[in-house]
């Protein structure tokens, strides 16, 4: 499905990413762990082509020249155009996606979305705003997704459904990259780790076998750096 091979990425003097190098496989659902400033949001950029790594390759597992109708992008940000309806964006999306609104609103009354629909994105919370990320990304059926920090902002209820959902998800086939700070979410959700220490993979893994090395825990990757 995806090949990353040395991949380095320079902001100025900074080096982000020094030789980042992993595979995922189709149906995977990869966690991607480290401290803040480890390279974690830059990597999934570039695999994303929202950003340009300045040496490395990624090789894709479909036609690269259509990346944008066979991924689904979750970015950490989730910016949003504060003029805008959340049923104003879901028709936008769907007319570029070419969708039936029965579609739209299959994915609006799974994520709860229903009662806020006529109301401006500025108005919602933050567990809302990162319900409508997802749901945009889910909205073209992609073969892999992409999730940069999704369940950070949502409740405990909240997160647990998206887990479960995330879990269907991957199950049925379709292949996740996920980044996360959340400990027990990668051991519930993830069959592969990789560790990104100071732009470098220090290993790629299962969540059981990291716990079961010389580090105590995988809390020792979701530590804020100092």
């Amino acid at each position: 499905m995806l090949e990353v091979v040395d991949i380095k990425k320079k902001y100025g003097k900074k080096e982000v990413l020094k030789g980042v190098t992993f595979t995922v496989d189709k149906g995977d659902f990869l966690g991607v762990i480290g401290k803040n400033g480890a390279g974690k949001t830059t990597l999934t950029n570039i695999i994303c082509k929202l950003v340009n790594q300045d040496s490395g390759n990624i090789t894709y597992g479909f036609n690269e020249n259509e990346i944008y109708k066979k991924i689904g992008v979750q970015t950490q940000s989730g910016d949003f155009d504060d003029r805008l309806k959340v049923d104003d964006m879901c028709t936008l999306w769907r007319k570029i996606y070419k969708l039936d609104q029965s579609e739209v609103e299959e994915l609006l009354k799974r994520f709860d979305l229903i009662e806020v629909r006529k109301q401006y994105i500025k108005t919602l919370s933050g567990g809302q705003k990162q319900k409508l990320n997802i749901l945009l990304c889910l909205l073209n059926d992609p073969e892999l997704l992409i999730l940069d920090e999704l369940t950070t902002s949502l409740d405990a209820i909240s997160r647990h459904e998206m887990r479960k959902y995330l879990k269907q998800l991957n199950e049925q086939g379709r292949t996740i990259i996920m980044v996360s700070h959340y400990m027990d979410e990668v051991e519930e959700l993830c069959n592969k780790v990789v560790v990104l220490k100071d732009g470098e993979v220090e290993q790629t893994t299962t969540p059981k076998a990291l716990v079961g090395t010389k580090f105590n825990s995988l809390q020792d990757y979701f530590v804020e750096s100092v």
